[in-house]
């Protein structure tokens, strides 16, 4: 099971904007200047927890989108392979 620093890091790494933690100074991770105080550490865990919950959540949909386009493709593929040996004419004299 990740941490919730764990979870944090990965976030940023993916580009998603992540309050900076309890410990954590604002110019620390690339946050501005103006950057919104530090929350409390139940505070910083549970709105961590909200948007790795909702990040994952989005990555397993585009997986499944992803998976059922390629199923898709694959079967119009089958069905046009077919389609196409079915047409071809005969070469038999």
């Amino acid at each position: 099971m990740l941490t919730v620093a764990q979870k944090a890091n990965i976030l940023r790494k993916a580009g998603i904007p992540v309050p900076p933690g309890p410990d954590e100074h604002p110019l620390e991770n690339g946050a501005s200047s103006t950057a919104e105080p530090a929350l409390t550490a139940e505070a910083w865990a549970a709105t961590v927890n909200v948007v790795f919950v909702t990040y994952a959540a989005a990555r397993a949909a585009k997986s499944l989108r992803d998976a059922e386009e390629a199923r898709q493709l694959q079967a119009l593929r089958q069905l046009s392979a077919g389609f196409s040996h079915a047409r071809r004419p005969s070469h038999r004299a």
